[in-house]
């Protein structure tokens, strides 16, 4: 039974925002040390036209991470183009990566992977050089043949220079595909694989206080027993940690608690 005042969340916990919702942005996101490094490193190798890929366990923050790069390049110098999901078929890539360049992808007269090579061209040599920066996720799903035509795109060879920088952000699977010796043409286009883990039991519960913090929320919400549960639970991955907190909030409010103590998350049966 919800508590007998009929607060919602939001007054019964004293917040503005649900510090683990999905509904509200966050910018900067959360960094580790390691991921400032990773992120400082990604950014220069952008500046130079260079090209990467960011692999790690799913819910470890990387998709977070580039996309908050991207958002961040000056738009004077940089065309960020997104694709979330790399499991599209070689032609459907094209056609997204087309779109998002404000290129034509319906005619037929000259193949859309030329087309494609030329427009990026064209954008790198103009007056004023744009450099686009093409961001795959979910890269693992992505055909060998779909890789290659990206490769292709980042070149200039009439300036013998790249054009474009692509990042692709994978799971473990893409990082032992890369080691495959038929992607050597793919791996060898990339500076490096940066590689992103899950969050220390200290920096997990650094996660859980920066999200309380920008969330402007109490900052007792959670006794520092029950972060020490939460963060040996879910093993450093963040997108455990803000399901189970969440969780563990809606927990809290149904027992008319107003922080999650250890004692809560032992009593708690939904968790598995």
């Amino acid at each position: 039974m919800p508590p007998a005042n009929h607060l919602n969340l939001a007054e019964h916990f004293g917040w503005k925002f649900h510090p683990f919702a999905d509904t509200w942005p966050m910018d900067p996101p959360f960094y580790s040390q390691r991921d400032q490094r990773i992120a400082d490193q990604g950014m220069q190798l952008l500046q130079h036209a260079k090209s990467f890929a960011l692999t790690g366990p799913s819910g470890t923050g990387k998709s977070t991470l580039v996309q908050h790069l991207l958002a961040h390049l000056d738009a004077n110098y940089y065309h960020g183009i997104y694709i979330h999901y790399g499991g599209l078929q070689r032609t459907a890539l094209l056609k997204t990566v087309g779109e998002q360049l404000g290129v034509e992808t319906t005619t037929r007269a000259v193949p859309l992977l030329i087309k494609l090579q030329k427009h990026i061209g064209m954008m790198a040599t103009g007056k004023h050089p744009i450099h686009p920066v093409i961001l795959i996720d979910d890269a693992q799903l992505l055909e060998r043949e779909s890789l290659l035509d990206l490769c292709s795109l980042i070149v200039c060879p009439p300036q013998k220079a790249a054009a474009a920088s692509l990042i692709i952000v994978g799971d473990d699977m893409l990082a032992k595909q890369m080691q495959l010796a038929v992607m050597t043409p793919i791996r060898t286009r990339l500076t490096v694989n940066f590689r992103i883990d899950p969050l220390s039991e200290s920096e997990a519960g650094q996660f859980i206080a920066f999200r309380i913090r920008c969330a402007q929320a109490p900052k007792d919400l959670f006794e520092p027993d029950a972060l020490t549960l939460i963060a040996a639970h879910c093993h450093g991955n963040r997108r455990l940690i803000m399901n189970l907190a969440t969780l563990l909030l809606s927990e809290a409010f149904y027992r008319n608690e107003k922080c999650v103590s250890a004692q809560l998350f032992t009593d708690c049966d939904l968790i598995t």
